[in-house]
């Protein structure tokens, strides 16, 4: 099994507000080498006890104003608002 160093790093950002995965993706390849894609986020946030999904979003790019959805993760045992930027209630 891979070692998740960025585990701790995506623990300490949604004590402050939920994420979309491709949030965490972008902030995690300001801080690692090797960071995970939104895809590889997702399967290993929704394996560990400790995250739990808020919902879905959708992901915007340059071409479409709605691309595709994205997970939204939490902290479980936050509460969380259900409109972005999903502050930390």
């Amino acid at each position: 099994m891979a070692q998740r160093k960025w585990i701790p790093t995506v623990i300490n950002m949604l004590e402050k507000s939920g994420m979309r995965s491709v949030d965490i993706e972008r902030e995690l390849h300001d801080k690692f080498r090797h960071a995970p894609s939104a895809r590889s986020i997702t399967a290993t946030l929704r394996g560990d006890m400790r995250f739990c999904e808020l919902g879905e979003d959708y992901n915007f790019s340059l071409f479409k104003r709605k691309s595709h959805l994205v997970k939204v993760w939490g902290l479980r045992g936050n509460k969380y608002s259900e409109m972005e930027p999903y502050e930390r209630l």
